[in-house]
């Protein structure tokens, strides 16, 4: 496994090199840092793998703030691929904001458990030079200092762009996250570009980077596979990424998504409907939409969630593809449960009307009757009969349309289950 031997500075004449487990998490080297120039662990600290001072693009946090913060106990230094040369920040105390350059000096093959100091210069600077004790009174709030609207100007100012540009490019960033789930900074660079008066490249990666201190549902990474020598590359390199993928396996989410987004298109629509998926709980009113609602209308006394709510919570489920047994649990866990076969069985013929005409993160914003019919398939098929009715990409072969129930179904009626027999003699019995 091996080691690394790390620099880290406080200021000039004030450093120490210490070696570490490349096993070891960031949280460990934070405890490491700390020790090294004795300090009390006594506040919140955040590493920024870009180099950047509260950069969105590679942040990790010692705590949640907003809730969607990669936390620095769940990441180990060898899942960063770090490599001699590369540089990073740290900061300790968000209030008093102290902060040290970081430096990977070289790898080693040996391995350790426990980090260590193997070279120390300059005194440690004093961590409470004003601190008076008895005159110290510990205030939740102190955890997490809320930027002032001084220092939000500060980095608006960063930006060779006005505020309303900024606030816009971080509206198409919150709107690609819910429909695309991740994207290039640069094809959401060129969305920007071909819906509004065009900005330079250099000014939209810095309006992407003020995200690190606002409130969002997304992250902005940069793939360390992908070079970011010229602000083509870092445009390339830069994705916009869904928070709902940091949650689990983030490095094997992120990279499943990317592979079935492969040789796909992104469905780019107009500014104003664009701008929509900006707001977290907008879904586009559809017939299928419609038609849940209603049932769910009918259902309502057990249910969770308001009726709306509800349909939402559905649809969510339905962007990332999540198994049918997954959104049953789910859903009889909020109060929608099925006591019959015909009962589960309308509920599915909704949920499948609804989830084809759903946008998904793996189509790149596209429903799967779009994709469909995008396909040869559904290309030809659109030749032979009207576009009412197509099936879906995920549909197997064509079937006679099965009869969405309202209630009990008539004694002497086929029964829903598909057995061919009645359903006094079926499922009625």
């Amino acid at each position: 496994m091996g080691s690394y031997v790390i620099s880290v500075s406080a200021g000039t004449g004030c450093y120490r090199h210490i070696q570490i487990s490349k096993s070891a998490t960031l949280y460990k080297l934070h405890k490491a840092i700390i020790s090294a120039f004795d300090f009390d662990d006594d506040h919140a600290h955040a590493f920024f793998m870009d180099n950047h001072y509260w950069s969105g693009y590679a942040a990790f946090f010692s705590m949640k703030m907003r809730g969607d913060e990669r936390l620095t106990k769940s990441y180990k230094l060898e899942k960063l691929k770090l490599s001699k040369g590369d540089q990073f920040k740290y900061v300790f105390d968000f209030g008093d904001e102290w902060r040290f350059q970081c430096k990977v000096l070289r790898e080693l093959d040996e391995q350790l458990d426990i980090p260590r100091v193997i070279r120390s210069v300059g005194e440690s600077p004093e961590q409470h030079p004003d601190w008076d004790e008895e005159e110290w009174e510990y205030d939740d709030e102190d955890e997490y200092r809320p930027m002032s609207q001084e220092e939000i100007d500060e980095l608006y100012a960063l930006v060779p762009l006005s505020k309303e540009q900024v606030d816009l490019i971080h509206t198409y960033m919150d709107a690609a996250a819910r429909l695309y789930g991740l994207v290039s900074l640069a094809k959401l660079y060129e969305i920007y570009n071909e819906q509004n008066a065009p900005v330079d490249t250099v000014a939209f990666i810095r309006a992407a980077s003020l995200i690190g201190r606002m409130d969002n549902d997304y992250e902005v990474l940069e793939r360390r596979d992908m070079p970011t020598n010229t602000d083509k590359e870092i445009l390339e390199a830069g994705e916009v990424i869904a928070d709902y993928l940091f949650v689990d396996d983030p490095e094997s989410d992120i990279y499943d998504l990317r592979r079935q987004q492969k040789g796909k298109e992104y469905k780019v629509l107009p500014k104003a409907e664009f701008l929509k998926y900006a707001d977290p709980d907008y879904y586009p009113v559809t017939p299928a939409r419609t038609a849940m609602l209603k049932y769910l209308q009918r259902r309502a006394a057990k249910l969770t969630l308001p009726v709306e709510d509800f349909c939402t919570a559905i649809q969510e489920i339905i962007v990332i593809d999540a198994p049918m047994q997954e959104v049953v649990n789910i859903v009889e866990a909020e109060g929608l449960t099925f006591n019959k076969h015909w009962d589960i069985g309308e509920f599915a013929a909704l949920y499948k009307d609804l989830n084809n005409t759903t946008h998904k993160h793996a189509n790149c914003g596209r429903t799967p009757n779009e994709m469909f019919a995008m396909s040869d398939k559904g290309k030809k098929l659109a030749e032979r009969i009207a576009p009412v009715g197509q099936m879906s990409l995920f549909d197997g072969p064509e079937e006679k349309p099965k009869l969405t129930l309202v209630g009990g179904p008539s004694r002497n009626a086929p029964c829903p289950c598909g057995s061919g027999r009645k359903y006094k003699n079926c499922c009625g019995k």
